[in-house]
């Protein structure tokens, strides 16, 4: 009996906890689960600074190229003067109209856009009061191009036919006015083209 208390009386040995290293801490885990939320997030951050960036940047690019390459110019054109080769013919006092009149006119086209400029058609017309006829049989004389390079001006030499016929049916007192004071022609020019840039293509009239 004696034994039986003393072991009673003996303290009991410490108790010590270790923790397993396969169970995972609670602190541990929520720092990588917030360490992967903020590089998830930093990605996304950046992944959407680099959309808008781009955006903004071919935003900026079409608005540049709207205001200069796409930004196209009528051709400036110049008439440098205008002569007749063969004027009206008086037989008897009355006019031969077996014969025309033919009008050279010498121009200069000077092309400001960035790409070439196609000549299609040139039109030449010539008023008399209210009254207008157009020339016919239009030449172009000399190696002209039919492309005018960019920001280059090219000079032309232009003939033109004035059927005499219609010359006087479509200019009332034509002949009074020519046994007067004379008669005063004004002539005006009109081309037509293309410009085409990245095959954008736009039409343009220059008078």
């Amino acid at each position: 009996m004696a034994e039986s208390k003393e072991d009673q009386g003996k303290p009991s040995a410490p108790l010590f906890l270790t923790t397993r290293s396969d169970q995972p801490n609670e602190d541990d885990q929520y720092h990588r689960d917030r360490t992967k939320y903020v590089h998830s997030h930093t990605k996304l951050i950046l992944c959407c600074g680099f959309i808008a960036s781009i955006t903004m940047l071919i935003a900026v690019t079409f608005i540049v190229l709207s205001l200069t390459v796409f930004h196209l110019h009528n051709p400036k054109l110049t008439v440098d003067s205008i002569s007749f080769i063969q004027g009206l013919e008086f037989v008897n006092g009355k006019v031969n109209t077996n014969r025309n009149v033919t009008v050279s006119v010498q121009i200069s086209l000077h092309n400001p856009n960035p790409a070439s400029f196609k000549v299609r058609d040139v039109m030449l017309s010539f008023k008399h009061g209210e009254s207008a006829i157009t020339g016919e049989n239009i030449r172009r004389s000399g190696t002209i191009p039919a492309n005018i390079p960019a920001k280059q001006t090219v000079k032309m030499s232009l003939t033109a036919e004035i059927v005499t016929t219609k010359l006087l049916a479509s200019v009332p007192g034509f002949m009074e006015d020519l046994k007067g004071r004379g008669v005063e022609l004004k002539s005006s020019v009109e081309i037509r083209g293309i410009v085409k840039i990245m095959k954008i293509s736009r039409n343009l009239l220059i008078l």
